[in-house]
């Protein structure tokens, strides 16, 4: 279903011509401006050898602005127009708002002096930003979901109405963060029961419309803390229980001992790379002279070898060799590719930054500073290294 509507382009707010985005400031229309941290409604605007795509809304004294790109013509002030709102994600966003109003006073109610300050809403995800002075955890969110849940299955009513600030401040367990009002008409939201809010969002007409709230994650440390959760909690169930039990199956365990296990195998990897470092020390490199044109370089072939355990002792070695450079190629047969290691001694005049992207033959990928590089490639062939390497430092001969 869409719903045409007609508007005169007031004003030509902001230009730039050369990428066609305007912001316009129209007459009216049935467009929901951002507010209550929720985007804008997009859609599109239309007339004779005009069409204007419509990315955000927002509320301007005289009327509505609009921001996008002419997609056909340029617009004028004066212009009459017909628009037209994406009906869909307009829909889609209100569900998230009502969502996170649900969700915001599950855990309002079950943990006093918790308190949400500010939402995100996004088609995807949104997002609650709350102070809570405790630590907020999956116990906590299962629990807000489960309560959700259950307000959505009620198909309780969602009531808009328009009231003076003076009325909305006397409500009986309103929200609301007055300060930041400046409106002496306010738009308060409720459901009957169970929230009372001071809101400028759009919203579903019943707490049924929602649909399946999932919590997705968190972080923060008190009392700063944010939690993302979507409206499509049926499909991301769906696809979390197909990940947990291909992990549960690989792992070899039950279920209910999943996270124990993971947090034992955290713990080892964590004790292993401490071993390895440790061991990193007494590790003598086969490092051969050669040479890449003028530059000189040590090179040494390490089949199956750890970039981590290689690494410590290839600084080591650089710092003992400050005029030369050392490469080292880690292959791994199995993966037809290695990793590798380019340190650049001290004396070295030469930044190797550049040196990936200006040798395509490699095929390397990584990164790295001006005097090391990391990464993997499928060529562990020396001589293919040394060619170059002769052929960039060439270019850049003292």
């Amino acid at each position: 279903m869409t719903v045409s509507f007609r508007v005169t382009i007031l004003d030509v707010l902001a230009s730039d011509e050369k990428k066609k985005k305007f912001t316009l400031l129209l007459s009216g229309g049935e467009l929901h401006p951002s507010g209550g941290g929720q985007p804008g409604d997009s859609g599109v605007l239309w007339a004779e050898n005009f069409r204007f795509r419509i990315d955000d809304t927002e509320k301007r004294d005289g009327g509505v602005a609009v921001s996008g790109k002419a997609e056909k013509g340029s617009p004028a002030a004066g212009m009459e127009v017909e628009g037209e709102a994406d009906l869909e994600r307009h829909r889609l966003l209100s569900r998230m708002h009502t969502g996170e109003h649900i969700l915001s006073r599950a855990l309002e109610k079950a943990h006093p002096g918790l308190r949400v300050f500010k939402v995100a809403v996004n088609s995807a995800e949104t997002s609650v930003y709350l102070t809570w002075d405790g630590d907020l955890g999956w116990d906590m969110l299962f629990e807000a979901e489960k309560e959700g849940n259950r307000i959505v299955s009620q198909n309780l009513p969602v009531e808009t109405v328009m009231l003076s600030k003076k009325e909305a401040e006397h409500l009986p367990g309103i929200k609301g963060n007055w300060d930041r009002i400046a409106d002496e008409t306010i738009r308060v939201v409720r459901i009957p029961g169970y929230d009372t809010i001071a809101c400028s969002g759009s919203h579903a007409s019943s707490t049924g419309e929602v649909g399946n709230l999932f919590i997705t994650a968190f972080r923060g440390t008190a009392p700063d803390w944010e939690f993302k959760f979507s409206v499509d909690g049926v499909a991301l169930r769906q696809e979390y229980s197909e990940a947990a039990r291909r992990l549960v199956r690989g792992i070899g365990c039950r279920l209910p001992q999943l996270g124990q296990v993971v947090v034992g195998l955290q713990e080892e990897n964590g004790a292993l790379k401490k071993l390895l470092e440790r061991a990193s020390q007494y590790v003598s490199l086969p490092a051969e002279d050669s040479s890449a044109g003028w530059l000189p370089v040590s090179a040494a072939v390490l089949p199956g070898f750890s970039r981590e355990l290689a690494a410590p002792a290839a600084r080591k070695w650089s710092d003992a060799h400050p005029g030369r450079v050392l490469l080292l190629l880690m292959p791994e047969p199995e993966k037809n590719e290695g990793s590798f290691l380019i340190y650049g001694g001290k004396e070295i005049p030469v930044d190797f930054s550049a040196f990936l992207k200006e040798s395509p033959s490699l095929r390397a990928r990584g990164g790295g500073r001006n005097d090391w590089l990391n990464g993997l490639s499928p060529v562990m062939e020396t001589e293919l290294w040394l060619d170059a390497l002769k052929t960039f430092a060439e270019k850049r001969r003292p």
